[in-house]
């Protein structure tokens, strides 16, 4: 005998999952040195220019894990040649690049943050019932109150550079807002803004994607 499966209570949690989930969003305009278009990054070193190290780990993560969903260059993140505790002359870290055969250098750093506060009004539903008993009425009635409190959603600033090693200055540049709603963690936001300057880059052809690197392929998507 076959049972008919019925998915409703595993829909239900995962609804109530996502209606608490902390989720992102972010907005982003670019522009790129028409020059590098046609002659995208091979590998690239991505730095998340955070004070907080757990904040740099988030972005620096998230910038290589968007590089190899839809490019094919090569992602080495700034943490791994880097230490951050040092400070590094321009000689000695032209060295370490050239050493490690890097062409681009892409950097992800945060302009302004804060949160934006709005205000829940309470509300009042009353439900009742009666009855009757020979002359007698009976009554009840429930009163549910929700609202009544304030909620923050977090909201970001960002900019992002791309370095050519061999030029020697700035090839590509956006700036990008992200907004997150009240479960949303900052953490979320910077994955957010990382994930989406990737997306942009591959767009202007400042690396080379999958699709281009191999026709049919559909890269997948994080």
């Amino acid at each position: 005998m076959i049972r008919e499966m019925r998915p409703c209570g595993s829909l239900l949690l995962l609804g109530v999952f996502l209606a608490i989930a902390g989720c992102a969003s972010t907005k982003m305009t670019s522009r790129v040195d028409p020059a590098i278009v046609g002659n995208p990054f091979r590998k690239i070193l991505v730095h998340g220019n955070f004070q907080d190290l757990d904040n740099r780990e988030v972005a620096e993560d998230k910038l290589c894990e968007k590089i190899a969903a839809v490019s094919v260059s090569e992602c080495v993140r700034a943490l791994d040649l880097f230490f951050p505790g040092r400070q590094y002359s321009s000689e000695e870290m032209m060295q370490v690049l050239a050493a490690n055969g890097i062409d681009g250098v892409l950097v992800v750093q945060p302009t302004n943050s804060g949160t934006q506060s709005s205000y829940i009004p309470q509300t009042s539903h009353t439900t009742g019932s009666a009855s009757v008993a020979g002359n007698s009425v009976f009554g009840s009635s429930t009163t549910t109150t929700s609202g009544g409190y304030s909620i923050s959603k977090p909201w970001a600033t960002y900019a992002s550079s791309l370095y050519s090693v061999e030029r020697g200055n700035v090839v590509w540049y956006a700036t990008a807002q992200s907004s997150g709603n009240a479960y949303a963690s900052w953490h979320d936001l910077i994955r957010s803004a990382c994930g989406k300057t990737i997306d942009k880059l591959a767009n202007d052809g400042a690396i080379p994607t999958r699709r281009d690197a191999f026709p049919g392929h559909s890269p997948s998507r994080r």
